[in-house]
């Protein structure tokens, strides 16, 4: 089955890091990220997976009475937003939740697991 792995993290906190201190803390994370990349490869070698730029970046879109309605956003009651998605193959749901785990963003973060619809 294919499962979506989505990271939320309080993109707050990245913006009032300086590019000096923003790089180090990649650099520090990395070693993380490629174990990730090394254990769900070997389950799908086909996994696809983006960072997301900002959510300051993002554009809202409606529809309300038939009229498009375009607003900055997105607008949650929550500090944490989708900032990554990855996407792969996985046996079952157990596996999906042990990479879940993997992601460093989980200690800072969360991870949402969604299988990924059939239709």
């Amino acid at each position: 089955m294919k499962y979506a792995l989505l990271v939320y993290t309080d993109q707050s906190s990245w913006q009032a890091l300086s590019d000096v201190e923003s790089a180090r803390q990649r650099a520090e994370a990395m070693p993380g990220w490629n174990r990730l990349f090394e254990e769900i490869g070997k389950a799908d070698p086909n996994v696809v997976s983006r960072e997301l730029a900002s959510a300051s970046a993002a554009q809202v879109v409606r529809v309300v009475d038939g009229k498009t309605v375009v607003t900055d956003g997105p607008f949650a009651e929550t500090k944490e937003v989708l900032g990554g998605v990855l996407v792969a193959e996985l046996p079952d749901l157990d596996e999906a939740i042990r990479l879940a785990a993997l992601v460093p963003a989980a200690e800072y973060g969360t991870l949402e697991i969604r299988p990924l619809s059939n239709r």
